[in-house]
């Protein structure tokens, strides 16, 4: 059971604030309340007693509506779910390739079939499945680590693959500084290859929107989308125009987040351009 269950729901709210790692002004700006009314709630003072609220608060914590009033009935998905996470943490933390130690025994994929578990481990995520790519995710990085170490060039591409969507299911289960550390792990791996910068560069974005960095989101979206648009749209790859797009839109979002209408405007105005025909 989670320790917060045990509290009233306004100390429940400060409990996933602090994990959210959200000061009282930012998460108040985010609901479009004051700092005050954040303070009065997360003390008991002020009762949180429309639902329409709840789901607000729910949403900017990134819970469902259920856990907030301690009716989560799932004890063992949420003790998956964090085995889970540590499983990955591990993964993460493994350097037995980079120093020249052999890995640990398991079953030697082929770079085909990590291929396309990579690409399963997408789709899964797409369809919300988080407790499915928990479980698939340690594996891969494992998996195309060996792979990238006995052919860079070919593995390159995958690995930033398997960082990034290591890195958005982290941000997805709040785990933000892990996730932090697979979108940096991508950019690392990608340095060099603006596409494959790019592509990780999303992930980057979300990390740093969710630790509330968002003008250094903001920036690092636009310079990345600058880099890679074309001069001319109609010069321009499907693939190339939907990464611009991707990006601006991460862009926008953080901006959104940041307050800046002016740059959430010009942002969104410029997605027409980059949808392919």
């Amino acid at each position: 059971m989670d320790s917060s269950d045990l509290l009233p729901v306004g100390r429940r709210v400060a409990y996933w604030r602090g994990r959210r790692k959200l000061s009282q002004q930012v998460f108040a700006d985010r609901l479009g309340k004051s700092k005050s009314w954040v303070d009065k709630v997360e003390r008991g003072v002020r009762s949180l007693d429309k639902m329409s609220v709840l789901r607000d608060v729910a949403a900017v914590l990134r819970i469902d509506t259920a856990v907030l009033l301690g009716r989560d009935t799932r004890p063992a998905d949420v003790t998956g779910r964090v085995e889970g996470v540590e499983r990955v943490r591990e993964a993460l933390s493994t350097y037995d390739i980079a120093v020249g130690r052999s890995a640990a025994r398991c079953q030697v994929l082929s770079a085909d079939r990590l291929a396309r578990d990579v690409t399963h481990a997408w789709i899964t995520f797409q369809h919300a499945r988080y407790p499915q790519v928990i479980a698939l995710v340690p594996d891969l990085l494992a998996g195309v680590q060996r792979v990238h170490a006995d052919d860079p060039g070919w593995g390159r591409p995958l690995l930033v693959e398997v960082y990034r969507v290591t890195a958005s299911l982290l941000v997805k289960l709040g785990e933000v500084d892990l996730g932090w550390l697979a979108a940096d792990r991508a950019m690392a791996v990608a340095t060099g290859d603006s596409a494959l910068v790019a592509a990780a560069a999303v992930q980057l974005g979300q990390v740093l929107r969710a630790s509330g960095r968002a003008r250094a989101a903001l920036s690092a979206m636009l310079a990345a989308a600058y880099r890679i648009a074309p001069s001319n749209p109609d010069d321009g790859t499907p693939a190339a125009l939907s990464l611009c797009g991707t990006l601006l839109v991460q862009a926008a979002l953080a901006a959104a987040r940041g307050g800046d209408d002016r740059v959430t405007s010009n942002s969104s105005a410029r997605l027409p351009a980059w949808r392919p025909g």
